[in-house]
């Protein structure tokens, strides 16, 4: 289900667009993509050349948060939380069981630690709980066995190089896992809470990617002593459709961001439920990568998200958010394409169509199809999202945390297969964005008289279109609006074997291999060195401290500057970290003009 490849062959929104007759389908907005931040995975443009195939800190802060987002009861815990109810369990806490609020859950033990899978953290979003806020899950009785993952929730499951899919998972599907120490006795221990990415319509906590259980948490939590949290949430139309016929059964009032509120909801079990595991909740750290890091964008300026994680860390991420209205023309669109939109009663239609109608319409990450109406993704719907993030972060009008951002050398080096782009294409690409930035665009990124020159210009283009300049962006605005520290990272280090699949450098996705311990034999290859072993402990020492204290420096590692926007310091993240000042500089000053011009400022 990994969507490797069309990550965003990119951003640069004034790029080809694909058609779905393989035609050209103009221009985009010049600045669409450089408006505000990285737009991750959901915002990708096809490649250049895709004309038959598409492309691409403390404690104390905690209680401050709610003052640190204005309209901060603009969402309230009924309106958006499970009601908790007491349940009591008559089992006894003994080796891998562990009581939560409602219930026992019996995890499989491996010496000093436990992983406890397919935790429930609400109820089963079906039937009348189908495009509505996640509630609460009923107690139980008996130890519950938490031994397996759950289904991942519904989705397509996307394969590269096919328009066709498979449906697979379940509407049943809000549960979690969990990796601690048996021994829960002493400090309680920081805790990670990873956000899966997929574009928001796809991806699961129990994803397997080139041979590898890629978000098991087992690996990240032992060698660093820290309890580890990955979850599932609602995707696609389940998860983020928004229109008029929801609201109006919906308690909000509003509609939409379904999967936000699942997260936010499992960041409350967090909360009630961690120091259990020997966890800290007053450590609470929530990371994401790719939707997961647009998402945990969300979290950190969403008022209704405040007090319930103390640090945010994004990898490769950024703003995929839209207005109300936008989101409800699209969620029109949908219901046309299903067939529900005259319908007298829109929510009765769609409950009598099937999984595999539902999810028809929706359009895989390979596509480039989430520049489109068939995308998805969050809704600033005035509760859960006031404002455009980048907005909200710059003027302090969020939950004030350390912060990390960070993005890949090669993000989108597996969108762009070789012969795919021309010269040609992308000086036309580039035309597009109109003078001066067509010639300093050119001057930036030369395409050269080969294809492979043409295609080594389009993957540098639009790595820093979406992803690195989007974090420059992303770091300034946090630096700008809060006192809190922000540091900025960026990750050079290639995978240990290319493989079959040619040089790709450091990917979209390569990092989380490293922060979760999966890096041996990628692509089936050869075994990892000394040199990426390195990486792991680097990344997982850097990622673990700054849970613990909101800072990642310690630990005998290379010193990591503190962002400051003067500056732009960042971190290196290789075998051999190092710290420097100025990512691609120039090119990220274009890319911010662009950005600038598109939006009229």
């Amino acid at each position: 289900m990994r969507r490797w490849g069309v990550v965003g062959a990119a951003v640069v929104a004034f790029g080809v667009a694909a058609c779905s007759d393989g035609g050209t389908a103009g221009s985009v907005d010049a600045g669409a993509v450089a408006d505000t931040g990285a737009d991750a995975e959901g915002d990708a443009v096809p490649d250049a050349g895709a004309e038959d195939d598409a492309d691409a800190d403390a404690e104390s802060d905690a209680e401050s948060d709610a003052d640190a987002v204005s309209d901060a009861d603009a969402v309230s815990d009924a309106d958006t939380a499970p009601d908790a109810v007491a349940c009591t369990s008559s089992v006894t806490p003994s080796r891998g069981v562990v009581i939560t609020d409602r219930g026992a859950v019996a995890g499989v033990v491996s010496g000093e630690r436990a992983a406890f899978l397919g935790v429930p953290y609400a109820a089963p979003p079906v039937g009348d709980l189908r495009f509505m806020p996640p509630a609460d899950v009923a107690c139980w009785d008996d130890a519950r066995p938490a031994t397996a993952f759950a289904a991942p929730c519904i989705q397509k499951d996307f394969q590269q190089g096919s328009a066709e899919a498979d449906v697979v998972g379940a509407e049943d599907c809000l549960y979690l896992n969990v990796w601690a120490p048996i021994a829960t006795s002493g400090t309680p221990r920081p805790v990670l809470v990873f956000i899966h990415g997929g574009g928001h319509v796809s991806g699961a906590a129990s994803e397997i990617t080139l041979n590898q259980r890629l978000y098991d948490g087992a690996d990240l939590g032992t060698r660093e002593d820290v309890v580890v949290v990955t979850l599932d949430y609602r995707l696609g139309p389940f998860g983020f459709l928004a229109h008029p016929a929801l609201a109006a059964r919906d308690p909000r009032g509003v509609s939409g961001n379904y999967g936000l509120l699942d997260q936010m909801a499992a960041l409350r079990w967090v909360q009630r439920n961690i120091a259990a595991f020997g966890g800290d909740p007053a450590r609470v750290m929530v990371f994401g990568e790719s939707a997961g890091a647009v998402d945990t964008l969300m979290l950190l300026t969403s008022p209704a998200a405040a007090g319930l994680f103390q640090r945010a860390l994004m990898q490769s991420g950024g703003d995929q958010s839209a207005p109300l209205a936008t989101r409800e023309e699209q969620g029109q669109a949908y219901l046309d394409t299903v067939g529900c939109g005259g319908a007298a009663d829109a929510v009765a239609c769609l409950a009598d169509l099937s999984l595999d109608d539902l999810l028809a319409p929706v359009v895989s990450p390979f596509s480039g199809g989430l520049l489109s109406a068939d995308g998805w993704g969050p809704t600033i719907d005035g509760q859960l999202l006031l404002e455009r993030p980048a907005d909200a972060l710059a003027a302090g009008r969020h939950n004030h945390v350390p912060f990390v951002v960070g993005a890949n050398a090669d993000e989108t080096a597996k969108s762009v297969p070789p012969g795919s782009v021309t010269p040609a294409k992308v000086r036309l690409a580039f035309a597009n964005a109109g003078e001066p930035f067509t010639s300093e665009l050119l001057a930036l990124y030369p395409p050269g008289t080969t294809n492979a020159e043409a295609r080594a210009a389009w993957i540098q283009a639009t790595t820093d279109a979406q992803f690195v300049c989007g974090a420059r962006r992303l770091a300034r605005a946090a630096d700008a609006g809060q006192d809190e520290p922000v540091w900025r990272y960026f990750f050079t280090q290639p995978p240990p074997s290319i493989g079959a699949g040619g040089e790709t450098g450091a990917f979209h996705g390569l990092e989380l291999f490293y922060v979760f311990g999966a890096v041996e034999h990628l692509f089936g290859g050869a075994a990892a060195d000394d040199g990426d072993r390195a990486v792991v402990a680097a990344m997982m020492g850097y990622w673990a401290r700054f849970a613990a204290a909101g800072d990642p420096n310690g630990g005998g590692a290379v010193a990591w500057p503190e962002y400051a926007a003067g500056a732009d310091p960042y971190l290196e993240i290789a075998a051999e970290p190092v710290a420097g000042a100025g990512v691609r500089t120039d090119a990220c000053d274009v890319w911010d003009a662009i950005a600038a011009a598109a939006a009229g400022r």
